[in-house]
């Protein structure tokens, strides 16, 4: 021990304090270095074993990038593959049905023309004196009694091919929203649930507050929800309701509005009227069976509305391109009484599930 204590300035002290028992000063080097050394060691296979991770990573992402490049090429295929199935059985149709239309308007062309060339010959005869027409008179009576018109064959004008991309409603509900109805803008005949999903017509008209932003007399509803921009789909389930409008107006349309609701007046909506689809723009519905649940899918900036039968996944309408401007909301209206409300779905459970009715 140093003369002067414990301390840490003198050598011999120093020494003392890195002193191993039964180890000389070279001894204790060499086991630090061993030390040292079994660090470096496993620093060096914990590096090769973060390289080994990182290559596995990279392999896990290529192969998963090549599962949904194979997967999207699969799918355009079989897309591919149905649209031709599909555009098959409308040019076929066309084939069986367009000829049987072509040969009745022939015929009735044909027919008008030997009518002409005798409302001509008549007219003649009419201007012959009374003795010339008394010798004429029977054979053209004659003539005329032999003309009989021959309608042309009633030929169905319902469509048979439906338009049905396989996959597509599921791929639109990526865009649902929580759509609820707001009570201040229904027309006073209508009831709605307390939880705003469904309405329906009732028999007696509600004694409630008039104002501007609430129809009358037209029985309409508008959704809470405001679209401006992107994309956005939500289903309705109308069940085995004879009738029903569904689609979407401008915030600012004219609520007291008696005459047609139409694109031009900022509505685009699609009716349903029993057996038959009907909307202010021309609408070609293939025979089906009236679908239980309606899909709506706009896309705001591409000028895009259109309407799905969830039942089947098929096409019931779609609006022509247009170009959307202001505040858009959603509309519903039962049209008539039924016990069967329209209900709109909403998701039940995670991210993914179906929409069902609440």
């Amino acid at each position: 021990m140093c003369r002067h204590g414990p301390c840490l300035v003198c050598p011999s002290a120093w020494m003392g304090s890195m002193a191993l028992p039964g180890l000389s000063p070279q001894g204790k080097l060499e086991k630090s270095l061993e030390h040292l050394r079994k660090q470096m060691e496993d620093a060096l296979l914990s590096q090769a074993q973060a390289e080994e991770t990182c290559a596995l990573w990279q392999k896990m992402v290529e192969s998963q990038r090549q599962n949904v490049l194979g997967e999207f090429e699969r799918l355009r295929r079989l897309l591919a593959e149905e649209e031709q199935q599909l555009l098959q059985k409308l040019e076929e149709e066309e084939l069986e049905v367009l000829p049987r239309l072509r040969e009745g308007a022939a015929r009735l062309g044909q027919q008008s023309a030997q009518l002409a060339t005798l409302i001509t010959e008549l007219e003649g005869r009419c201007q012959l004196p009374a003795l010339g027409l008394l010798q004429d008179i029977k054979d053209a009576l004659r003539r005329v009694q032999d003309v009989k018109l021959q309608p042309p064959e009633v030929v169905p004008m319902e469509l048979r091919t439906v338009c049905r991309v396989p996959g597509l409603v599921e791929t639109l509900r990526r865009f649902r929203g929580d759509v609820t109805l707001d009570p201040d803008t229904a027309n006073p005949e209508l009831v709605l649930s307390e939880d705003r999903r469904s309405v329906q017509r009732g028999d007696l008209r509600q004694a409630l507050p008039d104002s501007p932003e609430r129809f009358d007399p037209g029985p309409c509803v508008l959704g809470q929800e405001r679209f401006t921009s992107g994309r956005h789909y939500w289903e309705v389930e109308v069940g085995d309701r004879t009738s029903w409008a569904l689609g979407v107006c401008r915030e600012n349309v004219n609520r007291k509005e008696k005459g047609e609701l139409s694109a031009g007046n900022g509505f685009w909506i699609l009716v349903f009227l029993g057996s038959y689809f009907t909307s202010t723009e021309p609408a070609f519905s293939p025979l089906r069976d009236p679908p239980r649940r309606v899909g709506i899918f706009l896309d705001y900036e591409a000028g895009h509305l259109s309407f799905y039968s969830v039942t089947d996944g098929s096409l019931l309408f779609i609006f022509p391109e247009t170009t959307f401007s202001g505040t858009l909301r959603p509309l519903f209206s039962p049209l008539s009484s039924s016990p069967t409300p329209m209900t709109i779905c909403q998701l039940k459970g995670r991210p993914g599930d179906t929409l069902v009715p609440q």
